[in-house]
């Protein structure tokens, strides 16, 4: 009888102490008001793709379930723009319904950092598109990127100083103003320059009639890395033992890769012609036959991707609905 009292103490005191865990187990930030619609179809209109957060208000344009995954979850060693996650699993619409996210919070919790920002778009994802996921370790399909028999032909920057371009700091949580943000100045740096250079630490895209065209300033080289995985869709492994900071110019054909934008946004060909609605003249020429694959523009650089298999970390859809009404 007592054995049987002791262990009915034991059964509830760790009853209690599961209790008293689960009620200190800090709850995701969530936003108060949130309007998730369907965006206008591509081609209707003036398309507006993207967005962030500004003030106390977090937007997204055109976004489709794939690109708000990818926002919430990918890890912080990933940038925004080539640090792209493995997702595994999810319906078909997941790259094909797009949505226009508005939400807001009462800045009670401080500046839009990115992890508070990353576990509200969570808390949105899993109430209103019901989303559930895990994390898996799989083997699968990669890349190595090793130096080819020549030796490397990138070039090292003259100097090697860390660039002061970075992160851009937290954003204040505030009543969003609906100023826009100052144009590029013309000079180094301006994307819309013809022939500028990228500021010091910084990656340009521009697409053309030869294809893709990428150029780099003072870039250190596990950027290169990671265009080269966000271009692919697969995980690459750096084998070069290159360090540094490097100077490069790259320019290829898009036949057959990922969009430049992260798979989920549309591809630049995919956008209404100029002319179309929202355009202005006639449909850019397509690039010609003769640009190289990246699998041969890459070796301009004296490096090569060698096809392996290997573990790679992913993130597992186990079930999503679309959302919920407004």
């Amino acid at each position: 009888m007592k054995n049987a009292r002791r262990v009915a103490a034991v059964a509830v005191t760790f009853a209690l102490a599961i209790a008293r865990l689960s009620s200190q187990t800090p709850q995701k930030p969530s936003f108060d008001v949130i309007s998730i619609k369907p965006s206008p179809p591509l081609g209707t209109g003036p398309i507006r793709i993207g967005g962030g957060a500004q003030g106390d208000r977090f937007t997204m344009n055109s976004a489709t379930l794939r690109t708000l995954i990818q926002m919430a979850y990918r890890r912080a060693d990933n940038t925004a723009l080539f640090g792209l996650m493995q997702i595994i699993g999810g319906p078909a619409w997941m790259d094909s319904e797009r949505y226009d996210v508005q939400a807001k919070t009462d800045c009670s919790g401080g500046t839009f950092s990115r992890d508070r920002l990353q576990l509200m778009v969570q808390s949105l994802l899993e109430d209103r598109f019901q989303l559930k996921a895990h994390w898996e370790t799989r083997e699968l399909p990669i890349y190595n990127l090793v130096v080819a028999k020549d030796g490397p032909k990138i070039k090292r920057s003259a100097d090697q100083a860390p660039p002061t371009l970075g992160a851009p700091p937290p954003a204040p949580c505030e009543p969003a103003t609906a100023n826009p943000p100052p144009p590029f100045p013309a000079g180094r740096g301006n994307p819309f320059a013809p022939g500028s250079p990228p500021p010091r630490g910084a990656t340009m895209m521009m697409m053309g009639p030869g294809g893709m065209t990428v150029r780099a300033t003072a870039t250190p080289f596990r950027a290169i890395v990671g265009l080269l995985q966000q271009q692919l869709g697969r995980t690459i492994v750096d084998k070069t033992g290159l360090e540094g900071l490097y100077d490069f110019e790259l320019t290829f054909s898009q036949e057959g890769l990922q969009s430049p934008f992260g798979r989920g946004f549309p591809l630049p060909q995919q956008l209404p012609p100029v002319g179309a609605p929202g355009g202005s003249a006639s449909a850019a020429p397509t690039a010609p036959d003769s640009v190289a694959s990246l699998f041969t523009a890459i070796q301009e650089l004296g490096l090569k991707l060698e096809p392996a298999k290997g573990p790679v970390e992913v993130l597992v859809v186990d079930s999503v609905e679309k959302p919920t009404e407004n």
